[in-house]
């Protein structure tokens, strides 16, 4: 039995199905959920589990990644906890406080396996400690246990998928030039490689947050296109006690009007094995409780 938690930046749910949910052309997504995601959506089976979750944590303001990534992946309301949302990256002051929460500690400590599946800079810690890349939620919870953040040898052998989904865009940018480019249905199709080489894998998508501030030139309807292709390949490669978790940090996709992040909830969606488990998941801050509850390990 594996666990794989897709993580989805900025992605957000309105009350009504609306654009760009109901423009785009989802068919993993409809034929598993039977309808067009929104925040009034509540579908509880034995292996299939959806609905909206919060993600402001009782904080004003709009909730921002760097708060929404630390209490992601440590079960801590980071935000409440520094008494504000945080952007970007983690507060310098919560790192020790990641160190010591760290989703993969716990992983390891009750004997599981974890793998990174997001490709990274090469050389990513020599770029952090010379201030040329900032270090990402995960990042710093990964380092505790020196758990390998793939690169690219693992993307050209691939075992590791781009942040972007296919590598595309990040070739526009020229961070992978010269490197080939894969598709969709290929990046789902190593997710689903990598659930048999771990108990728990991690996956991070940034494409929708860069897409809803405009940093990237693509429409919501073909990022999410994109995502439902991924998940379509993942989830056909998934056995029968395999467990899927996708859920985002916080808003922003969903609001095409504008470019900012919104306080909307975000989804949650289980998929396999004891998916009713998530039942009692409210807000983004128990989505690390949920994993290892997944992976039955008693908390």
């Amino acid at each position: 039995m594996s666990v794989i938690v897709c993580f989805i930046d900025g992605v957000g749910l309105l009350p009504a199905p609306a654009p760009p949910w109901t423009t785009a052309h989802l068919p993993t997504l409809n034929s598993l959920l039977g309808a067009v995601p929104h925040s009034n959506l509540l579908i509880d089976q034995p292996r299939l589990y959806f609905r909206a979750i919060d993600a402001t944590l009782g904080v004003d303001g709009l909730p921002q990644s760097g708060t929404g990534h630390t209490s992601l992946w440590t079960g801590v309301n980071a935000s409440a906890l520094l008494g504000r949302h945080y952007p970007a990256y983690p507060a310098p002051s919560q790192r020790p406080m990641i160190a010591e929460q760290s989703l993969f500690t716990k992983v390891q400590q009750l004997g599981h396996t974890s793998l990174i599946a997001t490709v990274h800079r090469d050389n990513y810690w020599d770029l952090v400690a010379k201030r040329e890349q900032r270090a990402t939620a995960a990042a710093f919870a990964a380092q505790v246990i020196d758990l390998a953040l793939p690169a690219t040898p693992e993307w050209l052998r691939g075992q590791a998928v781009t942040w972007d989904i296919t590598g595309a865009y990040l070739q526009q940018w020229g961070a992978l030039a010269g490197l080939p480019t894969i598709s969709a249905h290929e990046a789902g199709l190593r997710l689903g490689k990598a659930l048999r080489l771990a108990d728990f894998v991690h996956y991070e998508c940034y494409l929708p947050d860069f897409v809803g501030h405009r940093r990237i030139a693509e429409t919501p309807e073909r990022t999410l296109e994109l995502i439902d292709t991924m998940l379509g390949a993942l989830i056909g490669q998934m056995q029968p006690n395999d467990s899927l978790i996708v859920v985002s940090d916080h808003g922003n996709l969903e609001m095409i009007e504008h470019t900012s992040h919104s306080r909307n909830p975000v989804p949650l969606l289980v998929v396999g094995a004891k998916a009713q488990r998530a039942a009692k998941v409210a807000d983004i801050s128990q989505i690390t409780p949920l994993i290892l509850d997944l992976l039955s390990i008693e908390i």
